[in-house]
């Protein structure tokens, strides 16, 4: 049950979901093909920014991704509460 996981702190879907598309799958190839043309073509100087480029852009894209599921679920949560209002009203929804 997932809240029986999210209490025992066994809940990580920031660990556990990968994309599983092929534009993703595609995207990571991609990447990793350049970065070896870059480590091949850099200074290790050079490289070594490139890496730390990609580090900094991974922690800000998972801040990105945090805030998105927060209002994502958000969003979710007021549009269950409006619904159940109706519902208790004797609305259509």
């Amino acid at each position: 049950m997932i809240l029986e996981a999210m209490y025992n702190g066994e809940f990580y879907p920031c660990e556990t979901v990968v994309p599983t598309s092929p534009e993703y799958r595609r995207a990571i190839q991609t990447c990793a093909a350049l970065m070896e043309q870059l480590s091949q073509r850099l200074s290790k100087e050079d490289y070594a920014l490139v890496e730390e480029l990609r580090a900094q852009n991974a922690i800000a894209q998972c801040e990105e991704s945090e805030s998105h599921f927060k209002y994502g679920f958000s969003a979710g949560l007021l549009v269950q509460q409006e619904a159940h209002k109706q519902v208790q009203r004797g609305e259509n929804i």
